[in-house]
């Protein structure tokens, strides 16, 4: 099977191509690890890579009109997820990490890592070092999740990039999650890293661009087949 790549204009838009084809190009996973292991499947792409145009313009999956399907997520719920799972480092009782609190690691000579990279792309933005990491190699064995088993972090790495483009520098950003819900968790991850990206760019002095996303294991569960189906008029054959 071959990768799949989609050239889309904004976050909705790439939502809904990602769901209308998965049907057509992805494979059944029994879950043997990972959420609802042993309970459910996944129907996964082999392989995505996204490039979303403009990701700050609609954000939010748009549903039929009259369609009792709920959008999976809303921009009070992105803006809450940007606050407090991007931005708030402070870890709640029981939790072992959370995005924010690796993008915001005190580093050793000083500041977080989000600021190590602010400061670069301020004094050299056309580095290609302007990396945050959030996945450990101590992943593998620390982060347990509220149900007492391993749950080490989707999203691996977020990278920023300045482009030079009609005379200004625009900021890019590319991410990757080793696994990912696409129906549920797509849209707000994106829609909270776009707004990081804002963020990080007027921080910086540049201008907000355009986003690339990948994974290996973007999919859908078999309990969202249905009404992933439904939204998307492809019944099963």
């Amino acid at each position: 099977m071959v990768p799949y790549f989609l050239n889309a204009k904004t976050i909705s838009d790439a939502w809904f191509q990602l769901i209308y084809n998965i049907f057509d190009h992805s494979y059944e996973q029994k879950i043997q690890k990972g959420s609802f292991e042993k309970e459910q499947y996944r129907l996964q792409y082999p392989g995505m890579a996204v490039y979303i145009e403009h990701p700050g313009e609609d954000m939010i999956p748009v549903m039929p009109y009259g369609s009792s399907i709920p959008s999976p997520t809303t921009m009070d719920y992105i803006e809450d997820y940007f606050a407090n799972y991007l931005m708030d480092p402070q870890l709640a009782e029981n939790e072992t990490y959370k995005y924010a609190s690796r993008i915001h690691n005190p580093m050793p000579k000083g500041g977080t890592q989000l600021e190590r990279v602010i400061d670069m792309l301020k004094e050299t933005p056309l580095t290609n070092q302007a990396i945050v990491e959030i996945g450990s190699p101590d992943d593998h064995d620390v982060c347990i999740g509220n149900d007492g088993k391993l749950d080490p972090p989707c999203l691996r790495l977020i990278d920023f990039k300045a482009i030079p483009e009609g005379g200004e520098l625009t900021l890019t950003v590319s991410c990757y999650f080793r696994s990912w819900d696409l129906w549920a968790g797509f849209p707000t991850n994106l829609g909270g890293i776009e707004l990081l990206k804002r963020y990080v760019a007027c921080e910086a002095g540049l201008r907000s661009g355009p986003m690339f996303a990948y994974s290996a294991g973007a999919h859908i569960y078999g309990y969202q087949e249905d009404i992933a189906r439904l939204r998307t008029l492809k019944p099963k054959q």
